[in-house]
C-alpha cells in the first residue's frame, strides 16, 4: 500500500508541481517584458478604479457611516465587474497561446516526441498560463480590502467575487486549450473562441430578462425591479449580481419543490457556477487528452475516411485510372478567388458564416412572430431589432477584422508568401485581391443584419404600415444600410490587412487592428452620443450618427428614440427633416470611409515590397 501511495504521489508530482512545461513557462514568462506590462496595466486599472472610488466615497459619503458603507458597496460593485471583465479577456489570451504558439513556431512536433504524457502537455500548458491570471487575482485582494474599511463590503463577498473570476478564468482557459489541442490551428482559433464567448455572454444575459425564465420565488432587491433568472448559475455576470445583492437568490426552503438540481441552482447560483465551471473544465481536459497526438497521425486511414472518403469513386478517375477532379475557374484576380472561394483566410470557415446567417434569420423570424402576435409593442420590437442588428454587425466586423489581420501573417507563418511573391502578380494586384476577397467572404455575414431589417420592412409593406407611424423600420433603411455595411466592413478589412502586412506574428496583427478599429468607431460613437445631451442639436446628431456602426443602425431603425434627449423625444416637426439629414449623411459617411480606404490602399501598395523585404531579411 505504501508503494502504491508513493507511486501516486510521484505521478502527481510530475503531473502538476514538477511539470516541465509549467516550470519552464512560469520561470521564463515571469521575466518577459510583455507579461510585466500586462500585470502592470491590470493593477493600474484596478488601482485607478479604487482611487476614484475612495474619492467618491469621501466626497459624497456625507457624515453618517451608513452613507459611507452604501458608497463603498457601489465602488465594490464596479470594481468586481471590472475585474471579471478583464479576466474574461486576459485568460483566453494566456491559455490559447500555449499550444498555438508551439504550432506557429513549428515546435509542437518536437514537443510530441518528448517522453511527456498527454496529461503533462495539456495540464502543463493550461496551468502555466492560468498561473499568471491567478497571480493577478491574488494581487488585487489588497485593493478590494480597502473597501472593507468603509463598511458595506464583507470578506465573503470579496472571496466570492474573486472565486467567480477564478472559475471564469479556469473555464475559458480550458476551453481555449481544448480548442487549440483539437483543432491544432494558428492564432485564428483564439479569435473564433473570443467570438463564441462574446456571443454566449451577450445572448444569455439578454435572455435573463425574459419573464418565463424568472422563477416566481425570486424577489427583487429593495427599491429595484430586476429579479434573478434561472440562467444565473450559468453566467458569471448574472452570478456576480447575486453576490452583489442586485438580484437576490430565493431561500432554499422556498424552491425545494423543484427537482434536483433546481433548488441548488436557484438558491446558490454563485456556488453552482463555480462548481459547474470546475466540472466542465475537468471533463474538457479529459476529452482533450485523446487529441494531443492526433495531429501526428494525419494521413493515416481512419474509419471515417474509409466510409466517407471519395477515394475509389468512378467519377474521380480518368480513362487511365488516375485520380482527377473537375477544374476550377479562377477569376481575373487569382488572389481574390483564393480568398473568397477557397476560404483561405475565412475566419472560422464557410460553415461559421452560413451558420451565423441561419441563426440570425431564425432570431429575426422569432422576433417578427412576437411582434405580429402582439407579444411585443412597437417600441420593444424596435429595441430588440436594433440590439439584434448591432450584435450581428459587431460580430461581422470582428470576424472581418481578425480575418484580414491573419491574411498576410498566415502566409508568412506557413511559408507560402514566397510562392505568392514568385508569381507575376504585382503588389497592387496582391493587395487588391486580398481586400476584395475578404469583402466577398464577409458577404454572408453582412446579409444577416440586412435581411433581418428587410424581413420587417416586407411585413410592414404587406400589412399596410410601411408609410405610417406603426412601421417598425423606415423604407430608406434598404438603401442606406447596405452602403454603410460595405463601407464599415471594407474599412475594417483595410485596417486588418495593413496590420497583417506590418506585423510578423498573428497575435500582434490582430490586437493592433482590433485596437485601431475599436478606437475609431468608439471615438465617433462617443461624439454622436455626446450630442444627445443637447436638446437643440437634433440635426447635428442625425448627421453624426451614421459615422459609427453602432449608431448608424440605431437612427435608421428607430430615429425618434435615437434623437431623443433627456428632456423628451425629438420634435415631430423636425423628425422627417432629421431623417433626410441622416439619409444624406449615410452616403457621406460611406464616402469618408471609402476615401480613407483608398488612401490606406495606396500606402500599402507603395510600401509593400519594402516592408516584406525587411521582414524576410
Amino acid at each position: 500500500m505504501q508503494a502504491v501511495l508513493k507511486d501516486l504521489g510521484l505521478w502527481f508530482w510530475r503531473l502538476v508541481p514538477a511539470n516541465p512545461i509549467l516550470v519552464r513557462v512560469v520561470s521564463a514568462g515571469g521575466k518577459r517584458v510583455r507579461h510585466l506590462w500586462i500585470r502592470l496595466l491590470y493593477l493600474v486599472a484596478l488601482t485607478v478604479a479604487v482611487a476614484f472610488g475612495v474619492l467618491f466615497t469621501y466626497e459624497g459619503g456625507g457624515s453618517s457611516l451608513a452613507d459611507l458603507a452604501k458608497n463603498a458597496t457601489v465602488v465594490f460593485k464596479y470594481l468586481s465587474l471590472l475585474q471579471l471583465l478583464m479576466v474574461s479577456v486576459i485568460a483566453p489570451v494566456f491559455a490559447a497561446a500555449a499550444i498555438t504558439q508551439e504550432k506557429d513556431s513549428q515546435t509542437y512536433s518536437i514537443l510530441l516526441s518528448t517522453p511527456l504524457t498527454n496529461g503533462q502537455i495539456v495540464l502543463g500548458s493550461l496551468l502555466s498560463r492560468l498561473y499568471f491570471v491567478f497571480v493577478l487575482l491574488f494581487a488585487g485582494i489588497p485593493l478590494f480590502c480597502i473597501m472593507m474599511v468603509y463598511g458595506g463590503v464583507t470578506g465573503d463577498k470579496i472571496a466570492l467575487a474573486i472565486a467567480l473570476a477564478g472559475a471564469t478564468a479556469l473555464l475559458t482557459g480550458t476551453l481555449a486549450i481544448v480548442i487549440s489541442v483539437i483543432k491544432i490551428g494558428t492564432g485564428r482559433t483564439v479569435f473564433s473562441f473570443y467570438l463564441a464567448i462574446a456571443v454566449y455572454l451577450i445572448t444569455v444575459y439578454s435572455l435573463a430578462s425574459v419573464s418565463s425564465l424568472i422563477p416566481a420565488e425570486a424577489v427583487p432587491a429593495p427599491g429595484q425591479i430586476e429579479r434573478m433568472s434561472w440562467l444565473a448559475a450559468f453566467h458569471p455576470f448574472l452570478s456576480l449580481q447575486v453576490v452583489l445583492g442586485e438580484t437576490p437568490a430565493p431561500e432554499y426552503g422556498a424552491v425545494t419543490h423543484y427537482g434536483f438540481p433546481g433548488p441548488y441552482l436557484l438558491a446558490y447560483p454563485h456556488y453552482s457556477y463555480i462548481i459547474l465551471s470546475g466540472l466542465i473544465s475537468a471533463v474538457l481536459i479529459t476529452v482533450s487528452l485523446f487529441f494531443v497526438r492526433r495531429s501526428a497521425k494525419e494521413g493515416e486511414a481512419t474509419l471515417w475516411s474509409r466510409l466517407f472518403s471519395r477515394r475509389g469513386r468512378p467519377e474521380d478517375h480518368d480513362d487511365s485510372g488516375g485520380r482527377t477532379r473537375k477544374p476550377r475557374h479562377v477569376k481575373k484576380n487569382p488572389i481574390t478567388w483564393r480568398e473568397s472561394v477557397t476560404g483561405a483566410a475565412a475566419g472560422g470557415g464557410a460553415l461559421v458564416r452560413y451558420l451565423m446567417l441561419g441563426i440570425g434569420l431564425c432570431m429575426a423570424i422569432v422576433l417578427l412572430i412576437f411582434h405580429g402576435t402582439g407579444e411585443l409593442t412597437l417600441g420593444e420590437t424596435r429595441a430588440w431589432l436594433y440590439g439584434l442588428v448591432a450584435v450581428e454587425l459587431g460580430i461581422a466586423l470582428f470576424i472581418a477584422t481578425t480575418t484580414a489581420a491573419t491574411s498576410m501573417t498566415r502566409e508568412k507563418e506557413s511559408n507560402t508568401l514566397e510562392l505568392v511573391l514568385a508569381t507575376p502578380l504585382t503588389s497592387a494586384k496582391i493587395i487588391t485581391g486580398k481586400i476584395w476577397g475578404l469583402v466577398y467572404s464577409a458577404g454572408p455575414m453582412l446579409l444577416v443584419p440586412y435581411l433581418s431589417v428587410a424581413l420587417f420592412l416586407c411585413f410592414d409593406l404587406v400589412t399596410g404600415r410601411l408609410f405610417n407611424k406603426q412601421a417598425v423600420v423606415n423604407w430608406e433603411v434598404l438603401i442606406t444600410l447596405p452602403v454603410l455595411l460595405i463601407a464599415f466592413t471594407a474599412f475594417a478589412c483595410m485596417v486588418g490587412l495593413q496590420a497583417s502586412i506590418k506585423s510578423r506574428k498573428t497575435m500582434g496583427a490582430v490586437f493592433t487592428s482590433m485596437g485601431i478599429v475599436i478606437a475609431v468607431f468608439g471615438l465617433t460613437g462617443t461624439c454622436a452620443f455626446a450630442l444627445l445631451s443637447n436638446a437643440e442639436a437634433e440635426e447635428l446628431t442625425a448627421a453624426f450618427m451614421p459615422l459609427t456602426p453602432f449608431t448608424a443602425p440605431y437612427i435608421a431603425i428607430d430615429p425618434e428614440k435615437a434623437l431623443s434627449t433627456g428632456l423628451g423625444v425629438a420634435r415631430p416637426t423636425k423628425l422627417n427633416f432629421c431623417r433626410m439629414i441622416a439619409f444624406i449623411a449615410s452616403f457621406c459617411s460611406a464616402g469618408v470611409y471609402f476615401l480613407i480606404g483608398i488612401s490606406m490602399h495606396r500606402s500599402m501598395v507603395r510600401n509593400f515590397d519594402m516592408t516584406i523585404r525587411k521582414q524576410t531579411a
